[in-house]
């Protein structure tokens, strides 16, 4: 039976039976809405009184500077834990409420963190001149409960400059919701948190190529069981519409089809390097994982007003890859220091990085024995990199057709073995993926550009865990589609129109298995769809006019348990005109497939 989430209330997400739906502070969209209205679910949450730690209350971000510059000065606030809520935590939530003054203002990139471990991150919505828009994030940080329990000190880094034509102060608050434990918490959070970026306020890293690097060289506890990575990986300047990027060598016959100028970090700017982004983690320089980079878009990117009222999937709020590296646990537990990296393959100007290692111990002995037995991923780094295909016809009257398709495929496994206090338990982290970018490019009569872009990232990983009382499988496969459509019409004074249509999904499956039972299964899926119909300057650096704005969200979660939420939010002339909930769910969430072939031939 599917147990439907009813509107306001909390999706419960594989919590036990005694846990009720507690109701939710977060904002419904309503028809009219003209500010940030989104689909997605909030944080489940158990039932009982919590527990609310302020960190910081309307703090502004009115930093007088160059609108450009990194270099705000960070927001602090100090942590003490809730003396009411001392024992153990079945669930902690971080909230965070935002707004910004009505005028202009460019979308920033936010960052909250507690002894220099990310809590949160994600970027503004963009203003109106008569729109103020405000709104609301919450991230589970169940798995650094550890990180709670001692008074710290934290800050909130956000790069909001005020100044000429760019006045608009950007407001926040935040707090941490502490949900009692009755007993013990099954799955027990982590029992270490420890950001990469070192134990000060923290703060995103960036690198400018992939040879630049976030690393921290860390000696851990001797009895090490299990080791998580929690990545974020955010596009900047040139690299911020990676996706849109092609190879050097295709740069100059597409030149033309560009929405702003080269390399200048303008909506849809031209840039080389190709558009291949991925992950690498390294242990003392073995490869150690892969993980994919989400096309995440700000809501000044492309054309500000596809994101008005309702933003790119995840732009408010990123979601971070957890990379498994249990296998490295016997390599970590000699009681040595030992250096974690990350960097960006194909990074190209430039990203800014976060990562957080999560670590559970075995506190049944002081000392892990074991070794790493398998790494498919340090001997195939050569076969790893992109392959490029392209073709370009020129027609008669200068008419042009071309496609540049970009493709790479990764599987590797990664195996090690611990002595614990239960036995010997064997880890296998195996992972398949791929990642395809097609563009084709098409001038059909003078001054009409075509351009299309279809792009799918895929990644399985598959953790299997193997002891005397038999083996254990959780498998996660995430899919990340995206299609852009933009034809491009220059007039007579070298000002041009685009219409743009970006289509983009999110996509999560959850499998675990039991020897051959499935224990548990779950299912994701947040589509988007926007158009606009816009006009720039000659120099594709300022908008003109816009009309046919109208976009569509449809998110939709269900797992083996028979939870079940779903909302639709439908966007007509930036202000939203309708909005369902728990109309559908997905068909099979014992285990998921990509369920939509996003976009279409052009």
């Amino acid at each position: 039976m599917r147990h439907l989430i009813q509107p306001g209330l909390f999706l419960v997400l594989a919590l036990p039976a005694a846990f009720a739906v507690a109701q939710t502070t977060t904002p419904t969209p309503a028809v009219g809405d003209r500010g940030v209205a989104i689909a997605d679910a909030p944080v489940p949450r158990p039932s009982g009184t919590a527990c609310v730690v302020d960190l910081y209350a309307n703090v502004a971000f009115d930093d007088h500077g160059e609108s450009t510059s990194r270099d705000a000065k960070p927001r602090e606030f100090s942590y003490t834990p809730p003396a009411q809520c001392a024992g153990s935590w079945a669930k902690v939530v971080l909230e965070a409420d935002f707004s910004v003054d009505a005028g202009r203002q460019y979308d920033r990139t936010a960052s909250l963190w507690l002894g220099g471990v990310n809590l949160y991150y994600g970027t503004t919505q963009e203003p109106g001149a008569k729109v103020a828009p405000h709104w609301h994030v919450e991230r589970d940080v169940t798995d650094y409960a550890s990180l709670f329990r001692n008074a710290g000190h934290g800050q909130v880094v956000l790069n909001n400059w005020v100044g000429g034509k760019r006045d608009s102060v950007i407001h926040g608050s935040a707090r941490l919701v502490f949900y009692p434990a009755a007993g013990h918490t099954d799955p027990a959070p982590a029992d270490l948190a420890i950001g990469l970026v070192g134990d000060s306020g923290g703060h995103p890293v960036d690198v400018q190529d992939e040879t630049q690097t976030l690393a921290r060289a860390l000696t851990l506890p001797r009895n090490v069981e299990r080791v998580a990575l929690d990545l974020i990986a955010q596009s900047q300047a040139v690299d911020e519409q990676w996706y849109m990027c092609i190879d050097d060598a295709d740069v100059e016959p597409t030149r033309e089809f560009s929405l702003g100028p080269p390399n200048a970090g303008d909506p849809l700017e031209q840039c080389g390097g190709g558009n291949y982004r991925e992950v690498a983690v390294s242990i003392d320089g073995q490869p150690a994982g892969r993980a994919p980079v989400y096309p995440w878009t700000y809501t000044g990117g492309v054309d500000p007003n596809l994101w008005r009222p309702t933003p790119d999937i995840q732009t408010l709020n990123f979601i971070p890859y957890r990379m498994d590296l249990t296998p490295f646990a016997a390599l970590l537990d000699d009681g040595k220091p030992h250096t974690l990296a990350v960097r960006v393959l194909g990074a190209h100007d430039f990203f800014s990085l976060a990562a957080n290692l999560l670590v559970w111990r075995d506190h049944g002995v002081e000392v892990l024995t074991g070794k790493l037995t398998q790494n498919t991923l340090a001997t195939q780094q050569g076969t790893l990199q992109p392959k490029v295909q392209r073709h370009f016809d020129h027609g008669t009257g200068d008419t042009l057709h071309g496609e540049v398709d970009t493709r790479q495929r990764g599987t590797y496994a990664i195996t090690g073995e611990l002595q614990t206090s239960r036995g010997k338990v064997v880890t296998q982290v195996a992972q398949n993926a791929g990642f395809d970018n097609d563009q084709t490019f098409d001038l059909t009569a003078q001054g009409i550009y075509h351009q299309y872009i279809r792009m799918t990232s895929r990644v399985d990983d598959d953790v299997t865990t193997t002891t005397d009382a038999g083996t254990t499988q959780k498998r996660h496969r995430l899919y990340y589609p995206l299609t852009i459509d933009i034809r491009k019409q220059v007039h007579a004074g070298g000002d041009f129109t685009a219409d743009i249509t970006l289509q983009q999904g999110y996509e999560s499956a959850r499998r675990n298995m039991e020897g051959k039972r499935v224990s548990y299964g779950s299912m994701l899926t947040n589509h988007l769809e926007s158009h606009s119909n816009t006009d720039f300057n000659a120099g594709g650096t300022a908008i003109t006019g816009s009309r046919g704005q109208n976009g569509l969200q449809t998110y939709s979660y269900g797992d083996s348990q028979g939870n079940c939420y779903a909302r639709r939010v439908e966007t007509r002339n930036q202000a939203v005109v309708a909005v369902a909930t728990n109309q559908t769910c997905p068909e099979d969430p014992s285990f998921g497939r990509p369920s939509t072939n996003l976009g279409r031939t052009p």
